[in-house]
């Protein structure tokens, strides 16, 4: 869940009122037939969800004499979507809401359209601020200390080749031995860094990395479900003995009960049809049925 919930959302810098603040559309998918819009200063949180019934009943209203049918109202409002900072007319701040009006001109055109963005609640506020930076933290800290073990390892390899008295040819890329001192020489500079230009890089940070998962996860069924077809095969191969076994059995059993005189059958007299043959043909059908031991003229049936 957390994997479909990071991707397709690019975060935005919006000015409201001096003010930065991010904004991010969230497109429709296969499971959420629905878009999201999401507002954030990284204190509070305001959302709005839009569906096609809501974002045309929407258009019908701010604008009342523009004959929708008449032009791609739906790709208009979607475009102003995409690029929300790009088409911002109006903001006004509410105690609970945030009411966005954007503006979009195409020809002689001028379509208007409303984002009323509710305040999210702390649980929304940790589901799209918080926790995708935590997961984006445990991620950066485990490539850390793989870099960092790689990098010493180098070293001692480095050390052991000099001790062992190669030469480097290319005397231009040679390297000093790694300190961990290095991290805290740039600290103090590291403060002032822009703080929404951070928030964009670490969050796209998070949509490479559950991307990433996601085509693992992806490989991974697809290499299982090879493994479980090239397995069924294997079974299909070993159904065939089983059934020729029971193939004699059952020869044995019609035979023994031939032997007695014996056979569950039913016979059914058919005609030849327009054959020149009138002789009688009899037919062997499923139905259990006893036929009696023939006396002394016995005549020879033609059985199909």
């Amino acid at each position: 869940m957390i994997l479909n919930r990071g991707q397709g959302r690019v975060w935005k810098n919006l000015k409201i009122n001096e003010k930065d603040h991010m904004i991010c559309f969230q497109r429709k998918t296969k499971e959420t037939e629905s878009w999201k819009i999401i507002l954030t200063d990284l204190i509070e949180i305001w959302t709005e969800t839009l569906t096609d019934e809501t974002i045309f009943r929407k258009c019908q209203t701010i604008n009342p004499l523009l004959t929708l049918e008449a032009f791609d109202w739906k790709q208009l409002v979607l475009d102003m979507l995409n690029d929300i900072p790009q088409h911002v007319h109006t903001s006004v701040l509410e105690v609970t809401a945030y009411r966005i009006e954007l503006r979009r001109d195409k020809d002689f055109v001028k379509l208007r359209f409303s984002l009323d963005l509710l305040k999210g609640t702390p649980q929304q506020f940790w589901e799209y601020v918080t926790m995708p930076h935590c997961l984006s933290s445990i991620e950066l800290f485990r490539r850390h200390k793989i870099l960092l073990d790689l990098v010493k390892q180098k070293d001692e390899e480095i050390a052991e080749y000099k001790a062992e008295g190669a030469e480097l040819i290319r005397k231009y890329i040679a390297t000093k031995p790694f300190s961990e001192e290095l991290f805290h020489i740039d600290a103090a500079g590291s403060a002032a860094t822009d703080i929404v230009e951070t928030f964009q890089s670490v969050l796209h940070f998070y949509n490479e990395m559950n991307l990433l998962k996601s085509h693992a996860i992806l490989e991974s069924k697809i290499s299982s479900n090879d493994a479980s077809g090239t397995n069924g095969s294997k079974i299909d191969g070993n159904v065939l003995p089983d059934l020729s076994r029971d193939e004699s059995v059952k020869e044995l059993r019609l035979d023994k009960l031939n032997n007695d005189g014996q056979m569950h059958v039913k016979v059914e007299e058919c005609e030849a049809g327009s054959s020149s043959s009138k002789a009688p043909v009899f037919k062997i059908s499923s139905t259990s049925h006893t036929i009696h031991k023939l006396k002394k003229n016995k005549k020879t049936l033609n059985i199909m």
